[in-house]
């Protein structure tokens, strides 16, 4: 059950540049699990000093390798940023750029699963697929299946003709292992959806890269696609 902040209560200030309020703390770890509209409801029940606050409790909690460690609060964090957007793109792209931080896997991965189509307005949506786009062209690690995940959205929870298309561009362009198997991912789960026709033209893409792809690793999970594996979605009736 979450708790009710009492939007008359003066907000405690922060200690320093390295605390945060107790209650903001209680406020990540609350919403730790919930959707953004979820979120966003209670942010807006806030008064405007106490949300700017929150704001910058997120973005100090990511930035502190301490803090971070705490699940909840790093998962918090990560869904208030992901609900307050468009006004927090910066600091979502900010995130996504660095693999370097400690836990950036576990940030990446978080963020990725917050990604809610039905939350964001259809301009947003453009602009969050060329994040995800731009991401996966560059990614050089599977860690923490935060790759993996980009390409879940692109195939199953956003799934649309634009993002099939960012698919097959990643993955005849991605420029590393992470993020052409992250599109063959994506593509796994798209066919799940695509009209037959579709279905084999995509089918023809992985053949493609089940040949000529540089990677063996990659041209061995193109196989596997090819050969009945991945994802599928269970049919009705089929227990």
């Amino acid at each position: 059950m979450k708790k009710n902040y009492d939007k008359n209560q003066k907000p405690r200030q922060l200690i320093n540049r390295h605390s945060v309020a107790d209650w903001a703390v209680g406020f990540l770890k609350e919403n730790s699990e919930y959707a953004s509209s979820s979120i966003l409801s209670e942010v807006r029940k806030l008064d405007a000093d106490r949300q700017t606050m929150i704001e910058q409790c997120a973005v100090r909690v990511l930035a502190n390798a301490r803090l971070k460690r705490d699940e909840k609060l790093r998962n918090g964090a990560v869904r208030l940023v992901v609900a307050l957007l468009p006004k927090t793109f910066p600091v979502l792209e900010k995130l996504l750029s660095d693999s370097s931080m400690p836990l950036w896997h576990e940030v990446h991965f978080t963020l990725f699963s917050a990604l809610d189509r039905g939350d964001i307005s259809e301009a947003d949506q453009r602009r969050v697929l060329a994040i995800v786009e731009q991401y996966l062209m560059n990614a050089k690690s599977e860690a923490g299946f935060a790759a993996w995940k980009a390409g879940d959205i692109l195939g199953d929870e956003w799934y649309a003709p634009e993002t099939v298309e960012i698919l097959q561009r990643l993955l005849s362009s991605a420029r590393y292992v992470a993020g052409r198997n992250a599109a063959l991912h994506g593509i796994q789960h798209a066919m799940n959806e695509a009209t037959p026709s579709e279905k084999k033209r995509l089918l023809s893409l992985v053949r493609k890269v089940a040949s000529d792809d540089p990677s063996a690793e990659v041209r061995e999970y193109a196989t596997y696609t090819l050969t009945d594996g991945g994802c599928h979605k269970e049919r009705p009736g089929t227990r």
